[in-house]
């Protein structure tokens, strides 16, 4: 496990300002405002840019974008 640990420890990781993503919080409070609010940023932030989400949360399963668990990403690193 320590080797993940690393893994995950060296990804690149960029703050992004929510005035950059701002445009998409109305949609992400459609599609998961009611199941889970907490999750609107981080919705509205895929939604911007047009990236999958990597979340055990089931919250962002019917939100309706890519959205992988940590098992379905290792799934598909796995040779």
């Amino acid at each position: 496990m320590l080797y993940s640990t690393i893994v995950v420890a060296t990804l690149p990781v960029t703050a992004v300002n929510a005035s950059v993503y701002a445009r998409s919080v109305s949609e992400a409070r459609r599609r998961i405002g009611r199941r889970d609010p907490d999750h609107i940023d981080i919705l509205a932030l895929a939604l911007h840019f047009g990236l999958p989400i990597w979340s055990n949360d089931n919250d962002f399963e019917a939100a309706g974008v890519e959205w992988y668990t940590t098992a379905d990403l290792l799934a598909h690193l796995r040779p």
